[in-house]
């Protein structure tokens, strides 16, 4: 468990809001602070099939 870099408050990975945009293989998803919905950081999948 960590704190949030803006509000202070404990966030679980298992409370993170996620946002995703993108189908099949090429999807981004952006991760949010439950308490405060500032962004935390991004991940970007890109497979070759």
């Amino acid at each position: 468990m960590g704190n949030c870099p803006y509000c202070k408050q404990k966030v679980s990975i298992n409370d993170v809001k996620t946002e995703t945009r993108g189908v099949g293989s090429k999807r981004e998803i952006m991760y949010m602070c439950p308490h405060c919905e500032s962004i935390l950081g991004f991940s970007r999948s890109r497979y070759l099939v």
